[in-house]
């Protein structure tokens, strides 16, 4: 019996081996995200407003056309007349001995006294002013609202005569053209400065000594 059963397990089959099965290696998965047709850096790249100043450093260009008219005027004329005049009777008798010691005075004692007075004054102010130019800022701020702060300097030199230009203010982005351009009067807290410096600047104003003098002098 015991060698039978020896014969039986000698004939038996090895057990096959356990083959693990490795995984394979991680494959990125599309990550799907909802949408339609619409694009919006496709549509903005189509229609050039990409190209549009919107993060700080970039270049707006801002042309300036301002043109101000201011006139004003004022009269005045005042006027004042008064009068006053004050007797005295009867005092109990003094005002008879005043009198007979001052024969000067008349019959009676009196104070009287007028006063006027006249004042007129005119006055005018006109002013005009036009301003035609263009200047290429940069975005110095992008506000929370999503306002650009913009700031532009220019400087033109011509023979000893040289002129600044300065701008400074607030753009909203709705505003920008698509050629990367927005109007002067478009512009918030808009601050425009357009001075110069050289031989005709000197000549449109007074010396040192006359400003000295209009400086010190009271009258």
């Amino acid at each position: 019996m015991i060698l039978l059963q020896l014969l039986a397990c000698l004939h038996m089959a090895p057990p096959a081996p356990v083959v693990v099965a490795t995984p394979p290696p991680d494959v990125p998965v599309p990550v799907l995200t909802p949408g339609s047709l619409w694009s919006e850096v496709g549509t903005r790249a189509l229609i050039g407003a990409d190209g549009n100043a919107r993060r700080v450093g970039d270049l707006i260009t801002v042309r300036i056309e301002d043109t101000s008219s201011t006139s004003l005027g004022a009269d005045t004329s005042t006027s004042r007349e008064g009068s006053a005049e004050f007797n005295i009777t009867a005092a109990l008798g003094l005002d008879q001995q005043i009198l007979s010691a001052n024969p000067s005075m008349g019959s009676t004692i009196g104070i009287g006294g007028d006063s006027s007075s006249k004042h007129v004054g005119t006055g005018s102010t006109s002013r005009q002013g036009s301003l035609a130019a263009t200047i290429t800022c940069q975005v110095q701020e992008v506000l929370p609202n999503g306002n650009l702060r913009i700031r532009g300097t220019k400087q033109v030199k011509v023979n000893r005569e040289t002129q600044y230009l300065t701008l400074d203010g607030v753009v909203r982005p709705r505003d920008i053209l698509l050629d990367n351009t927005v109007r002067s009067d478009l512009i918030a807290d808009a601050r425009i400065e357009f001075t110069g410096a050289g031989v005709l600047a000197d000549k449109q104003g007074p010396g040192w000594g006359t400003r000295l003098a209009d400086t010190l002098w009271p009258f």
